[in-house]
């Protein structure tokens, strides 16, 4: 069994493509996930299954747009991923509100860091990490051209989190290797 995290773009920001937490656990748990949870009212979902990380991206998109009417991009890491992640965080020292993880749901573009630092500038500092892009908003996102046009500079859909909400989404998971229920009681 592997425990998993889906993070879900787009979703309850405003009025538009709302997505209510209990109805997405049950979407989960619909599809044979167990141990399923949600953090926030933001898209992130824990749970495991027997399932590859392909499989559980395309059962959960194609699940929520029946149940939602949403076509939603939907981001799977394993909990291995996101510990090893958080480990090599580039930006150990900086402030957990401003630094984040862009998780890709794709391949990006080959000159995808070029367009990134010409976004960015030297107030986002940035690094690639596999399928995943750590930036570090110097001033914030609310003004950065780059946080606004992220997943054009990329060439590919992303969908961002703050280093806090990953880490509390690792502890959710428990310590390493704990059986799955053993992390704390899901929040949202």
């Amino acid at each position: 069994m592997t425990r998993y995290a889906a993070f879900l773009r787009g979703i309850n920001l405003g009025p538009v493509n709302k997505v209510a937490m209990p109805r997405l656990r049950a979407v989960a748990e619909g599809l044979g996930f167990t141990d399923v949870r949600t953090y926030i009212n933001s898209g992130n979902l824990l749970f495991s299954t027997d399932r590859t990380a392909p499989e559980v991206t395309e059962a959960l998109q194609q699940a929520i747009l029946e149940e939602f009417g949403l076509r939603v991009d939907v981001a799977v890491r394993t909990e291995g991923q996101l510990r090893d992640l958080l480990a090599g965080n580039p930006f150990p020292d900086g402030d957990p509100s401003r630094v984040t993880v862009a998780f890709l749901v794709g391949q990006p573009v080959a000159d995808a860091a070029e367009r990134v630092a010409a976004l960015g500038g030297p107030s986002a500092p940035f690094v690639f990490s596999g399928s995943d892009v750590w930036v570090h908003y110097l001033h914030g996102q609310a003004d950065s051209k780059l946080a606004a046009q992220f997943s054009k500079a990329v060439g590919v859909s992303a969908t961002v989190r703050t280093v806090r909400t990953v880490a509390k989404v690792v502890e959710l998971f428990g310590p390493p290797g704990a059986e799955p229920g053993v992390g704390a009681d899901p929040p949202g």
